[in-house]
């Protein structure tokens, strides 16, 4: 039975939703759970070996009581080895949802990945997997090792009740079980020291509410690096600082990214951070993806008019202006998604084909794609 099951009376039958996705969530935790899952139904290839994450086709659904909410609704984009990607979008987008796909962080039971894959090559030249097949207990061994994750708000993120150092050990103790307490100790001071934390020793020693904001961050970067992973999943990592330590934060990263030769996963709506970022762009509307580039190919040459609205809003400085322009309307239901372009009822630059089925991908360049009706051959 469909999420849009009905009465009679045209109203939603909410025993026949409820019912249908106690079935769907249980098809999804029971494959979860299987403790001795064959290598083979997990293994893969990857399309490009230069890429360390590969998302294709990526749905990732909440099954709610009024309906399902395809938060990830067919997204699809490379993270290339040693790169930084940029995934943008507003608010309710499936920025976070994707990078906790990619994570395996989804909230269950009603928070599950029905389709695609998420590839992942474990070493240069080694075995690639597929995250979204990898049992709980496999996962276990990726997650905060060789995958790792700055949450969106330190605050919240970090334990009250535990010391700061008691944390960032936990993690090293956990994958390194072999280091002995004292050698525990000593790397989190190290790290502690790496993200540039004065006092180190006395910091361990900390609990989180008395760190500053700034302070916190740094602790929630230097767990992430605790391991040195190949792949750094930043959530809005300066939403919630100033714009001093903002750059403080960018720069840290930037530096330790080149130190580990990692890649970083960075999910923000702040395109100012972008541009000083990223190497690729990717551009998220309603679930999807509508344009990805370099950066360059986005800000410079921006195909979508979602794209182009996001640009139009940010100020530029020494040019006047009653006010800032804003994308007009709403994003469409996500329960109910229209099956022609997500972004038409907000659109000033609508085309008669829009009335069509959602568009196709149209490649403008080897590196810039878009998802759009428009004709890009009068640009």
């Amino acid at each position: 039975m469909s999420e849009q099951a009905k009465t009679k009376n045209g109203k939603l039958d909410l025993r026949a939703i409820a019912k249908a996705n106690r079935a769907e969530i249980k098809k999804y935790e029971t494959a979860k759970k299987k403790h001795h899952a064959s290598p083979s139904e997990y293994q893969t290839k990857m399309r490009d070996s230069n890429n360390l994450i590969e998302f294709d086709n990526l749905q990732t659904y909440f099954f709610t009581d009024i309906g399902t909410v395809k938060a990830v609704n067919g997204v699809s984009f490379d993270i290339p080895r040693g790169s930084t990607i940029a995934v943008v979008g507003e608010s309710g987008c499936g920025k976070s949802v994707t990078s906790l796909s990619l994570m395996r962080l989804v909230q269950g039971p009603q928070g599950q990945i029905v389709g695609g894959s998420i590839r992942y090559q474990q070493s240069s030249g080694g075995q690639a997997i597929d995250l979204t097949k990898l049992p709980d207990e496999e996962i276990r061994k990726i997650r905060g090792k060789e995958i790792a994750m700055i949450f969106q708000e330190p605050m919240t993120s970090l334990n009250p009740v535990f010391r700061i150092g008691k944390q960032l050990g936990e993690a090293i103790h956990i994958h390194l079980p072999e280091l002995s307490k004292e050698e525990v100790h000593k790397r989190t001071v190290a790290l502690l020291e790496m993200v540039g934390i004065a006092r180190a020793e006395g910091i361990t020693k900390s609990y989180p509410h008395e760190l500053s904001g700034g302070m916190r961050q740094r602790v929630m970067i230097a767990m992430a690096l605790a391991l040195d992973p190949q792949l750094i999943v930043a959530d809005e990592p300066t939403t919630a600082l100033d714009v001093t330590i903002q750059a403080q934060i960018l720069d840290l990263l930037r530096e330790l990214k080149d130190k580990i030769n990692a890649s970083i996963m960075l999910i923000t709506h702040d395109l100012g951070v972008v541009a000083e970022m990223a190497d690729y762009v990717v551009v998220m509307y309603a679930g999807r993806v509508i344009e990805q580039g370099t950066a360059e190919d986005i800000y410079d040459r921006p195909a979508h008019p979602y794209t182009i609205g996001l640009l139009g809003s940010i100020p530029v400085i020494g040019r006047k202006v009653e006010e800032l322009y804003s994308i007009p309307g709403n994003v469409p239901n996500p329960i109910h998604m229209p099956d022609t372009c997500y972004f038409k009822e907000r659109c000033e630059r609508c085309v008669a084909a829009c009335d069509g089925n959602y568009p196709d991908v149209v490649e403008l360049s080897d590196t810039h794609k878009v998802w759009c009706y428009r004709d890009f051959s009068k640009r």
